[in-house]
């Protein structure tokens, strides 16, 4: 379970933290009229871009597009106060939640970014501990008593791999037995390396919880990492070490604000929900975890009258309470085994209103920066109201420009090859030979499949995997697509999610070739799409003419400084963008 996995997951937050680099200081690469863009702009624009894999382009290129995005915007909002639509978005009151929004944003940077900075003494200490790496293994369970029986267990000589297959909560488990293979420090949260960079080689540490729940890890070796340089590396460490203390800076912040607010269980009302709660079982393959919810028809009108915490300026209910819980999605719900999850989840419930209240109170609506942020908010507004009200507004899609549409673009509107087969499916390559060999002497399919194939929710089907595209099952599909109807083929061998490397043999039933889909069953889709494209072209059109009648001026020597690969700096150029 790779640190993807394993990130530090902190409830139910109704605020974002921004996490922005510090200011920096200000340098102009473009001006449209007298309105400037900044290097600070183009840096997020640019983060925002690559997030796309383009191929073939150097930096350079792709910072002048976003660039050239960047002026076009301009464009727009200039276009936008001269029609006065700043007017309009000023009165409207729909944009109270964003206004907030951006003032939470400005408290999580005084109080979480600002105070989450990484010093050049712990990136050195970092990348020192990058330079081995630990190959481990772990036990995943969702309870310290469970996780306590199984340490016990290990220690009494238990097998850990048949452990961890037997046990884990882990999906990947029931086939790597809890193997993580090897990994470097960084790739894990905190609380798991902490424990595991510290063992001996075959050591199995005590439990271990962290935010998916209790870990037993087993030391298996260590070896020296291949580490870039440190100056290549540091700001990939700045940057990950910046992420934990960001996070730890966050449960720190809830602690003060708990205490400042005075925050107050009802121990009665916490013990009534924990053993009223109800659970949902992982799922038979370890796909899903254990779920949790409350039943409010359990509870009396009493019981949800009752108060399960109290804060200056409020109180929440037990029946408030399971409301907020029961609607959050069911993956996102926590474990509810103790009174400090419970507790923190609690907690996190009324956290959205006391973090405006505390931005509030702080003033942060009177700073340089909620002003630009809001300022800036606000035409990005006046932009889309420009864009949709102004120049689109008179764009027509007839009947002949979804025709044309439609008939540029044949490959976007091909139904995909499907194949209808029966499946047995066994563990070994030699088991699928036989059961071939046996259906080749006419040995009944459905009866084979019904006795011998290991996906039990086909067996009394005679192994009908209905109809399917290529994504469904990849390596059934490309063996099925050449055959003809009733022939057999095997054994394909296949890697399934459920049962690991396994081997089919399979009967195509049916197969239905790729073809393109009429227009008239899809004409409201290829209208929606040459709508687009002629709101494109004529946005586009638009912009291009107004830019002929702007001042735009590009600093070339400020782009290219912002270029990592290394360029050669030119002058300043004028011209139009």
């Amino acid at each position: 379970m790779r640190r993807v996995n394993l990130l530090l997951g902190l409830g139910v937050l109704s605020f974002v933290l921004v996490l922005g680099c510090a200011k920096k200081e200000v340098k102009i690469v473009a001006k449209v009229g007298d309105r400037k863009i900044t290097v600070e702009d183009l840096e997020n624009e640019y983060r925002q871009e690559s997030r796309l894999i383009i191929q073939g382009r150097s930096e350079l290129d792709r910072r002048r597009d976003a660039l050239n995005k960047l002026i076009r915007d301009q464009v727009v909002i200039i276009g936008a106060y001269k029609e006065g639509l700043d007017k309009e978005v000023e009165n409207d009151t729909t944009l109270k939640k964003q206004k907030d929004q951006i003032l939470l944003n400005e408290l999580g940077k005084k109080e979480i970014v600002d105070k989450s900075k990484a010093s050049e003494q712990e990136i050195k200490s970092q990348y020192d501990k990058m330079k081995e790496e630990i190959h481990a293994g772990h036990i995943l369970v969702e309870t310290k008593e469970q996780a306590d029986s199984i340490y016990q267990k290990l220690k009494e000589g238990a097998d850990f791999a048949e452990m961890a297959k037997e046990k884990s909560i882990d999906p990947s488990a029931k086939t790597n037995a809890g193997d993580l293979g090897f990994f470097g420090w960084g790739r894990m949260i905190p609380e798991f390396q902490e424990v595991a960079f510290k063992l001996k080689d075959g050591e199995i540490s005590r439990p271990v919880k962290t935010t998916y729940g209790w870990h037993i890890i087993k030391l298996v070796e260590r070896r020296e990492a291949n580490q870039p340089p440190y100056e290549e590396a540091k700001e990939m460490i700045r940057a990950q070490l910046e992420r934990e203390k960001n996070q730890k800076r966050v449960t720190e912040y809830f602690e003060e604000l708990k205490k400042k607010v005075n925050f107050k269980l009802n121990e009665k009302a916490l013990d009534l929900l924990i053993s009223k709660k109800t659970e949902t079982s992982p799922d038979t393959l370890g796909l899903k975890r254990r779920e949790y919810q409350f039943d409010m028809d359990e509870f009396t009108d009493e019981e949800k009258n009752m108060s399960l915490f109290t804060y200056k300026g409020g109180q929440t209910t037990v029946g408030a309470f399971m409301d907020q819980f029961n609607s959050m999605p069911a993956m996102y719900r926590p474990r509810l085994d103790d009174k400090e999850e419970l507790e923190k989840v609690a907690f996190q419930s009324i956290v959205p209103e006391i973090v405006l209240k505390e931005a509030r109170d702080q003033k942060l609506e009177k700073t340089k920066d909620f002003k630009e942020n809001w300022q800036k908010f606000l035409e990005q507004k006046m932009a889309e109201k420009m864009r949709s009200e102004v120049i689109l507004k008179d764009v027509v899609v007839t009947d002949e420009d979804i025709q044309s549409y439609y008939d540029k673009h044949p490959e976007r509107y091909e139904k995909p090859a499907e194949v209808h087969i029966k499946e047995i499916l066994v563990k070994t390559e030699p088991e699928a030979s036989d059961i071939l060999k046996q259906l080749k002497k006419k040995a009944d399919f459905d009866k084979l499949a019904q006795e011998r194939t290991i996906r039990p929710d086909v067996k009394n089907q005679g192994g009908d995997l209905g109809s399917f595209t290529r994504p469904r099952y990849p390596e059934l599909f490309d063996a099925a697509l050449p055959m003809k109807e009733g022939e057999l083929k095997g054994p394909i061998k296949i890697m399934d999610r459920q049962f690991g490397e396994s081997y089919a043999v399979i009967k195509l039933i049916e197969k239905k070739e790729a073809q393109k889909a009429p227009l008239d069953e899809i004409k409201t889709q290829v209208a929606t799409q040459a709508r687009n494209e002629k709101n494109n072209q004529t946005f586009n059109l638009w912009v291009e003419d107004q830019k002929a009648k702007l001042p735009i001026e590009i600093n070339e020597e400020v782009l290219k400084s912002t270029v990592k690969e290394g360029v050669e700096k030119e002058g300043k150029t004028e011209g139009k963008g």
